[in-house]
């Protein structure tokens, strides 16, 4: 199926019934969250808005991903963090939270976003370098690729090695993402909306492998 194709009155009936069912779930998002902004006039944003257009470009990274492992390829880090940047879910969560923000969410702060700002990127890098490592011994069971494998694989290093490296890579992301909101480039409020969803992230993965943790060591 092309992925680029989104015939919202036919697209449902092409798909696993698996995929059906979560499709129409987030057509029902989308609807309700027009209903809402129809109350103060606004559902148009709903319409320019890159929300959908994201999703869609984090549709493709998840397949590129799952291209990479069933045919046994481990691809560069370059590559990986490349992909990784919409596999994070940060702009997609971005543009879909902003449909709430009112006057606040104009066109221009959309095509700001699309245009893949720097604060984004390093968003972006910062949650998915995050998760990889968190859940490398996990993933690692089932075959899935992650940063570690990859750093690993390109630079022959060990797995301490590579958290070390990668946890090297994060902090220059939190760098540049600090430095851009310095700069006052772009939307104010949605940049500080990028800071508390990677501050967000990092709670959540924290607390993720501490539960983790206990799953493993103490079985219920």
């Amino acid at each position: 199926m092309d992925q680029a194709w989104w015939n919202i009155n036919d697209a449902s009936e092409q798909l696993p019934s698996y995929m059906k069912l979560y499709f129409l779930a987030l057509l029902d998002v989308y609807s309700e969250i027009e209903k809402e902004l129809a109350k103060d006039n606004k559902s148009f944003q709903v319409n320019y808005s890159n929300s959908i257009d994201e999703k869609k470009k984090l549709v493709r990274a998840y397949f590129q991903e799952a291209e990479w492992y069933h045919g046994n390829k481990v691809p560069t880090m370059e590559q990986y963090v490349k992909n990784g940047i919409r596999s994070s879910t940060i702009p997609y969560l971005t543009a879909a939270s902003w449909l709430g923000m009112g006057n606040e969410a104009m066109k221009e702060a959309y095509d700001w976003l699309a245009s893949e700002p720097p604060i984004l990127v390093a968003s972006s890098i910062i949650a998915r370098l995050s998760n990889d490592i968190v859940s490398h011994e996990r993933e690692q069971e089932g075959g899935d690729i992650s940063c570690v494998e990859c750093y690993m694989n390109e630079y022959g290093v060990t797995k301490e090695e590579a958290y070390v490296e990668i946890r090297k890579i994060m902090d220059n992301s939190w760098k540049d993402l600090n430095r851009e909101c310095l700069k006052h480039v772009g939307p104010i409020k949605k940049m500080k909306k990028l800071q508390k969803l990677n501050r967000v992230a990092g709670k959540i993965f924290q607390v993720g492998r501490f539960a983790l943790q206990i799953t493993v060591n103490k079985p219920f």
